[in-house]
């Protein structure tokens, strides 16, 4: 645009001298016109820009790493007069470094028309790319000048973690354990025992007792139904992450990839081997604890939504606990970092039992003797993933020789 400045006044002046060189009507007329022009196709500009209306989406929204999401520009141009170039200024940004980059693209859009471009994107690290339109400008037909406009559209793309096979269990099986409590939940696929709560009705079958008779069904029905009864949902587990992350930039990135991808195994692993369980950790951004109960695919994926959205503590530990603890449940502790008050609080908070998940780089940062020793004295049962080999140790998390 600057070359096309420099060759307008070059112009300009040239006619000037023109005018001067042979003052007659005409000449002074193609002056002012040449004057005039750019200011005029300025305005026609402008009044493009004010009919202008830029959409910007997102297909796959949910997509992994690596792999391609199309982000696509649409242009809708509503003026009589079209628009010869059309700049859409945008940003990137991952939520989870905060790291921002800028780029640009062009159209051309017939009047009364519409016209689109597309982007390919692909991010190595999971988070929420958010791509935000920033300012749209509109140039006149000579490319002189241009119009702009402040224009917050945005679409996010949600790169989600990889999810490692766990071969083993890391829970205790509890649901046929006495217990002094009453469970409040409930497998939703399995009927039981517990005649508190009714899991669903069936027609008679030979061996069942007369306890079992909905008597109210079997009248309205003429034949005998039969109660299921639930199966309560004992061995119920909270995962509570603890991720402390100082990290800046591309090693943020990279550390809290490894924390995600981790953390997501261990979800999907136990709820694989009949595990419903609440996610629980502490976001930063809003200052509170955050849940999520996970009791299928569904909710698993909406746990991980959720995660991609947050802030991890940088220095310290949260200054608010967390209280609502389930008695008689299983807390896995994952964290990145043990602290012997930490385990304490757990320890003695009214629960059954207590797993540690460390993730860490084992070479680097092992699990010093002393922690060693106070876990194994304690009875704790403390699993270990190194970063170096998540797929390798997330595999063998639970397996017992």
């Amino acid at each position: 645009m600057a070359g096309k400045r420099i060759a307008y006044i070059i112009f300009l002046l040239l006619v000037g001298l023109f005018s001067i060189f042979y003052n007659v009507y005409f000449t002074m007329i193609f002056f002012f016109a040449v004057v005039l022009l750019p200011f005029l196709l300025l305005l026609g500009a402008w009044m493009s820009l004010r009919k202008l209306s830029v959409k910007i989406t997102a297909d796959p929204v949910i997509t992994e790493k690596n792999k391609e999401a199309e982000i696509r520009f649409e242009a809708v141009n509503e003026s009589a007069i079209p628009v010869i170039r059309l700049e859409i200024c945008y940003t990137y940004r991952n939520e989870i470094s905060g790291a921002v980059k800028k780029d640009r693209l062009y159209l051309s859009v017939d009047k009364k028309g519409s016209a689109y471009s597309t982007v390919s994107l692909r991010s190595e690290h999971c988070g929420n790319i958010k791509v935000t339109i920033e300012r749209i400008r509109c140039y006149d037909f000579l490319g002189i000048f241009r119009t702009s406009r402040k224009l917050k559209k945005w679409a996010t793309v949600s790169v989600m973690p990889s999810i490692h096979p766990m071969a083993g269990d890391l829970i205790k099986k509890t649901a046929d354990m006495e217990m002094e409590e009453e469970s409040n939940h409930y497998l939703e696929h399995k009927p039981g025992n517990d005649p508190s709560e009714i899991f669903g009705v069936r027609e008679y079958k030979e061996g069942d007792r007369p306890n079992q008779i909905h008597w109210k069904l079997s009248r309205k029905n003429q034949k005998l139904i039969m109660k299921e009864y639930s199966q309560p949902l004992r061995d119920r587990a909270i995962l509570y992450l603890s991720f402390k992350n100082s990290d800046k930039g591309e090693k943020k990135l990279q550390s809290t990839d490894c924390f995600m991808e981790a953390v997501m195994s261990v979800s999907e692993g136990i709820l694989g081997k009949g595990h419903e369980h609440r996610m629980v950790w502490y976001d930063r951004n809003i200052n509170q604890y955050m849940e999520q109960e996970i009791t299928n695919p569904d909710s698993s994926r909406e746990a991980q939504m959720a995660l991609l959205g947050a802030a991890f503590y940088e220095t310290g530990f949260p200054e608010k606990e967390y209280g609502q603890l389930e008695t008689g449940g299983n807390v896995l502790y994952i964290t990145n970092e043990i602290k012997e008050e930490e385990i304490i609080k757990w320890h003695r908070g009214g629960n059954r039992l207590l797993y540690v998940v460390y993730i860490n780089d084992l070479e680097k940062a092992p699990i010093g003797t002393g922690m060693e020793e106070f876990l194994a004295a304690s009875l704790i049962p403390c699993y270990r993933i190194d970063i170096r080999k998540m797929e390798e140790t997330i595999f063998k998390l639970g397996i017992t020789a």
